[in-house]
């Protein structure tokens, strides 16, 4: 009861100083960094948990990914909050310390190491770079998939106690709740064999002790040697010569082949949906031999900036690496390696935290390059788990080596907690909005440019093209081969009047990116407003091609079609873009001006009175409205509707034409 009492108390305090660091997020609006096409902007999810939603987010490839929980996560908020931002937010930091406290719990019960669990816990809890998993509303997965993983951890642990199907199913059941969220865990299996050596001994030919659970220390050195020590005739036998008995490594590897199959299948569904979606870099952009070099600095950079977490950007450029860099980088970490493994039977936890490492940011470290960053604060969510268990363990053994007061041991990890909880509060604070967001980058290096798109993008929203124009001048300046750059460039043209250099763009995007979809959508909106119509139904149509859930390009289609007199088609593919964008305006005034041209003016008239709803000062669909009520002799009602029009758009000649025929109308 009173090891409960002590649990409990750890596991409140590493709330109450997460909830102290990340609460700010309540306050915190959405970015045009990816939450755009995750939930603003994403009209399956906007309309919250429903059957269509529920099919779609298991068997589309929206965002290069492929993870059907994170989507239905992120419509159930939308569900609760609507597009309120902070509940988005606060259900990110309520995983956070639930995954916070479940760490804690699982390494308390696999180690019996109080203090130890809770300091990995805290710096889990409160490191810098952890902030973008955690205040990003996008990496919801990155939270949500870790949360399977503690508990796959945690019954697993059940499992190697109590062995039986009965324990293992859990095992497969959570392992897979957690591909479905984020398909980086496919290293897990590796993760839990590593577990299987230390701390829970299942390799070593004999069972290697758990710590005490009232000491922090793991089994000595002195403690192993004895263990190990065998008569000499018997040296021969190679499970009987080495702290591991190799001959219990098949067993359990044969345990764990259906989570590998997972990881398989996961591994080929991730691969092809991001091939699909043209997030992969190929060979000519980005050769083998810089990926590799890329990787050797990358995972030393992430040490680095765990050990001194400053000039945290949400978006690291890739940039030209110099020969010295990268053979110093890969010199390190074979050392690093070296030591650890020589170090193995001695101190486990340094081997364990550091293959950890090495093996859960495999899938994200650049061999398969995604994107065009050279790492990623998000990365590491998992990843630094390991250096922190070796971080923590390990500075207890040499506190009790070197003989440290307990006061000493205790402050300096208080110091080491508050420094990262002041840094991490500093960190979230970047996170309120995009411009601040993309001003803190350019802070740190003026020639990020993805921050200055993002910054650009965020005046886009306010229809503040001018000042976002020369930030994607500047970005196209620094890198041209950046399709969102482009694309964004091509919109502020195209609001600007500019069809021509908005034109290019657009095809300078598909040149880049030929399946980007919403290229071919604009490069259709571009057509239709230069009267090219013929041209704007083919690009309409190659979007909807590439995204059968675009309903742009279909309300695109519409548009085109009604310009052709093709008016049950227009009616067809308008209908199919309001069931993705119930609260668009234009395609409620399309729909009511198709049936006026149809002379069905009874059934026009709901959908342009939605239209004015939604949209009071929309000129023309006040017009449209006010001919289909003076058709069903409601004159009243349409003079004020024309009346409008003119109020709103004095020089439209077609309301006050139809007001003169209303009110003499009305006269008679």
């Amino acid at each position: 009861m009173a090891k409960f009492r002590v649990d409990l108390s750890v596991i409140l305090a590493l709330a109450l100083l997460t909830a102290a660091v990340y609460g700010q997020v309540i306050g915190h609006e959405f970015v045009s960094y990816d939450d755009p096409s995750y939930i603003t902007e994403n009209e399956i999810v906007r309309n919250g948990l429903t059957r269509e939603g529920f099919v779609w987010a298991f068997s589309a490839f929206r965002a290069s990914n492929w993870h059907p929980l994170t989507w239905l996560s992120h419509m159930l908020d939308v569900e609760i909050f609507g597009l309120k931002s902070g509940g988005h937010h606060l259900v990110n930091v309520f995983l956070h310390i639930v995954n916070t406290a479940l760490l804690f719990a699982v390494l308390r019960r696999m180690t019996g190491a109080l203090w130890c669990s809770a300091f990995v816990a805290a710096l889990f809890a409160l490191h810098p770079l952890h902030v973008e998993s955690v205040a990003w509303v996008s990496e919801r997965k990155d939270v949500l998939s870790t949360f399977f993983l503690i508990l796959t951890i945690g019954v697993y642990l059940r499992y190697t106690r109590s062995p039986g199907i009965a324990t293992y199913w859990p095992v497969v059941v959570f392992f897979a709740l957690g591909l479905l969220a984020k398909p980086m865990l496919v290293t897990l299996p590796v993760v839990l064999l590593l577990l299987d050596y230390w701390p829970l001994g299942r390799l070593q030919t004999k069972e290697v002790k758990p710590a005490d659970p009232v000491e922090t220390p793991l089994p000595s050195g002195r403690r192993g040697k004895k263990q190990n020590r065998q008569p000499r005739e018997k040296k021969k036998t190679p499970s009987t010569d080495s702290t591991i008995g190799w001959k219990r490594i098949l067993p359990l590897l044969y345990e764990k082949m259906p989570l590998l199959a997972l990881s398989a299948v996961s591994s080929c569904i991730t691969v092809y949906a991001q091939l699909e979606g043209g997030a992969v870099a190929s060979i000519s952009a980005l050769p083998v031999h810089e990926r590799v070099a890329n990787a050797f600095v990358a995972y030393v950079a992430y040490l680095w900036k765990m050990v001194w977490p400053a000039r945290l950007v949400y978006f690291y450029p890739l940039e030209p690496l110099s020969p010295l860099t990268v053979i110093a980088s890969a010199f390190l970490l074979v050392v690093m390696t070296f030591l650890s493994l020589r170090w193995a039977e001695k101190r486990p936890y340094l081997a364990i935290g550091w293959l950890w490492y090495l093996v859960t940011l495999l899938p994200v470290i650049g061999f398969i390059q995604v994107g065009s960053a050279a790492m990623a604060d998000r990365y590491t969510y998992v990843p630094l788990m390991g250096p922190f268990i070796a971080l923590a363990w390990g500075f207890s053994d040499l506190s009790q080596a070197l003989r440290l007061p307990k006061a000493f041991t205790a402050l300096a990890s208080a110091l080491v907690v508050a420094a990262c909880m002041l840094a991490s509060y500093v960190q979230v604070s970047y996170w309120q909005d995009g411009f601040t967001l993309a001003r803190r980058a350019l802070e740190v290096n003026e020639r990020n440019y993805a921050a200055h798109s993002l910054l650009a993008t965020e005046y886009m929203k306010q229809k503040n093209y001018g000042e976002a124009l020369p930030h994607l001048k500047r970005a196209l300046e620094i890198n041209r081969r950046v399709p969102e750059t482009n694309m964004n460039m091509g919109i502020v043209q195209y609001y600007s009047g500019d069809y021509a250099g908005a034109h290019d763009h657009f095809i300078a995007v598909i040149g880049l990116k030929p399946n980007y979809y919403e290229a071919f959508e604009w490069l259709g909106k571009t057509y239709l407003a230069t009267g090219q119509i013929d041209k704007a139904l083919n690009q309409f149509r190659l979007a909807v091609q590439l995204d059968r859930d675009n309903s742009a390009a279909y309300g695109g289609m519409g548009e085109v079609l009604i310009e052709q007199n093709r008016l049950a088609e227009a009616l067809q593919y308008t209908l199919l873009a309001i069931k993705g964008q119930p609260n668009n305006q234009k395609l409620h005034n399309n729909l009511g001006f198709i049936f006026i041209r149809q002379g069905k003016f009874a059934e026009a008239i709901p959908w342009l009175q939605e239209a004015v709803r939604l949209a009071p000062d929309y000129a023309r669909a006040h017009s449209n409205l006010g001919g289909a009520l003076v058709e069903v002799n409601r004159i009243d009602e349409a003079i004020h509707h024309f009346q409008e029009a003119i109020r709103l758009d004095p020089g439209n000649q077609t309301a006050r034409e139809n007001l003169k025929y209303a009110l003499s109308k009305r006269r008679k």
